[in-house]
């Protein structure tokens, strides 16, 4: 239950221990359903299910803990257009480790080590003896701190590294001591807390420009800052990209080849405007939305969505509409801190 009590910053608590194993494994799935769908190895894990689950609301940031068995994290599209959710996760590997694939990056996260998780993005992986402490972030607290957010996703910084032992112990301190901290405090941490980890990830994401020419890594970054402000222009397309920045299409082409091509690339980012309007629960029509960001007609714009999401733009909706509508419990609250989270 949320403890509201006097000026203390809100918590949630789960654990299972006095539960059914099989219950409280249900349990957990719902309330780890807005952000991951959970699956265990078979019959016998559930029936030797255990799960911890804290999760303190700062003002602006959740911090949490997660202790539980062995089990696959899965973060599908269609799971990111009915979560509405797009938030970035900071997670300190206390014990266990995680590996798979966040995006396009194959992961191996160990004991120590602090891993960064884009939820506008793709998720699918086993963790094994799991014991994380979870920062998140809204979208934008952080994406404007770093030179380029979207490469964020997947980056692992070793628990051996000055700035992943500094990141970590961050976490660590601020778990520490975030049931001592009143409201105000714990919203007054919270405002760092972004600046921090923009500190810390900087160097990161610089030092993947190493591996191309700086001056080809700047020309993409000046590329998507222009498409993500020409998105609402329908004539948007790789022949007048090519023109405002003077460069012939192949290498506009060859450019944007690592991620699925410049055409692609549009359209991932009218998707992802186009959902973050649908999830905003202010009245907006479907027509509105696809002409605002682009698409010829709605009927165009729902084919994309739905081949992107597997749901039609209006089951989106309704589904964030029935999170946002649910009734107060454990669960429902902890679904609704993520959706409710605020910049503050």
């Amino acid at each position: 239950m949320a403890d509201t009590g006097g000026e203390a910053s809100p918590v949630l608590r789960f654990d299972s221990a006095g539960m059914a194993p099989e219950e409280g494994f249900w349990l957990w799935r719902d309330q780890m359903s807005p952000i991951f769908e959970i699956s265990v190895p078979d019959r016998d894990a559930v029936g030797a299910f255990h799960g911890v689950l804290e999760t303190y609301h700062m003002g602006s940031v959740l911090l949490g803990r997660c202790a539980s068995v062995t089990q696959s994290f899965e973060r599908s599209r269609p799971i990111i257009a009915r979560s509405g959710i797009d938030h970035y996760l900071v997670q300190f590997q206390h014990r266990g480790g995680s590996r798979g694939r966040m995006g396009a990056r194959e992961v191996d996260v160990r004991t120590g080590d602090v891993c960064i998780l884009d939820l506008a993005q793709t998720v699918s992986t086993v963790d094994h003896d799991i014991d994380t402490l979870t920062l998140c972030l809204p979208r934008e607290m952080l994406a404007p701190l770093v030179v380029d957010p979207d490469a964020l996703h997947g980056l692992v910084l070793p628990g051996r590294s000055p700035l992943g032992a500094m990141l970590a112990g961050h976490v660590r301190s601020l778990h520490r001591v975030a049931s001592t901290l009143s409201a105000r405090e714990a919203l007054s941490v919270a405002r760092g807390a972004a600046a921090f980890v923009a500190g810390c990830l900087g160097p990161t994401v610089d030092a993947l420009d190493l591996v191309r020419p700086e001056m080809q890594a700047s020309r993409v970054r000046a590329i998507k800052r222009h498409i993500d402000s020409h998105l609402g222009d329908p004539q948007l397309d790789a022949a007048r990209i090519a023109e405002a920045f003077r460069m012939s299409r192949p290498t506009l082409y060859r450019l944007f080849e690592p991620m699925g091509g410049v055409a692609a690339y549009i359209l991932q980012r009218r998707l992802a405007r186009s959902l973050a309007d649908l999830m905003a629960h202010r009245p907006q029509r479907i027509a509105d939305i696809a002409r605002r960001w682009g698409f010829s007609s709605e009927t165009a714009f729902s084919r994309a969505f739905r081949a992107a999401f597997g749901m039609a733009p209006r089951d989106a909706r309704a589904s964030s509409q029935r999170v946002s509508n649910s009734p107060t419990n454990v669960s429902d609250a902890f679904k609704r801190w993520f959706h409710e989270l605020a910049v503050l």
